[in-house]
């Protein structure tokens, strides 16, 4: 449920944007409602502001309320790549400042999807940071260069498949180096089949019993 409203306020715009004829702005305010139902349920049914979500409500109310206020939809269309900017910005900060927030965030994401941490050495996560600047530095040109050199409809599907075919092919290269980096004991570790503690509640009842 959870990743439903992560993903509400991009479901929202397109949906909006198709279903409306294509008619951006009833998309902006889609996404406006979209940002600002997801911060509201993460308060109210986990009781938790993400600062995530906080950061893409506050820019799209700036973005897309000038788009809606002067009926211009350049503003809407810079979105994405002020995003990505100040992701950027905030990795490559993180890397002269000796504050890997990268790190931190993929160890957290490692403990929850594979219930250990990956041991990195202190220049691989550093190369990977830079990586991932590079990634959102390049995302954000191609967006403008899309929006301002083809119409708002391909700029749309482009976000919508292009982007999306460009994330899964970044994502799953991270996975491959994340793999590389891994000692032998880890990869057998990653692919080990864990026997359900169910499976063994038999047995330990037996041998209290005992």
């Amino acid at each position: 449920m959870k990743q439903f409203f992560d993903y509400l306020p991009v479901i929202a715009f397109f949906g909006a944007y198709f279903i409306s004829g294509r008619d951006i702005y009833t998309a902006t305010w889609a996404i406006l409602i979209g940002c600002l139902i997801q911060v509201s349920a993460g308060w109210l049914i986990w009781r938790k502001l993400e600062k995530m979500h906080w950061f893409v409500f506050l820019l799209t109310a700036v973005f897309g309320g000038m788009t809606l206020l002067l009926r211009d939809d350049t503003f809407i269309k810079w979105r994405p790549t002020i995003i990505n900017f100040l992701f950027a910005g905030v990795l490559l900060a993180g890397h002269f400042l000796r504050r890997n927030l990268l790190q931190r965030l993929l160890e957290a994401l490692m403990l929850r999807g594979l219930g250990h941490i990956i041991a990195l050495q202190p220049l691989q996560w550093r190369i990977l940071n830079l990586v991932f600047v590079g990634y959102f530095l390049f995302v954000g040109v191609l967006n403008l260069y899309i929006a301002f050199s083809f119409s708002t409809d391909f700029w749309v599907l482009f976000k919508a498949i292009g982007f999306s075919i460009l994330s899964i092919f970044f994502y799953g290269g991270v996975l491959f180096y994340l793999y590389r980096c891994m000692s032998p004991e880890e990869r057998e570790k990653l692919f080990e089949d864990k026997q359900p503690a169910s499976a063994n509640a038999p047995e330990n009842q037996q041998k209290e019993a005992e």
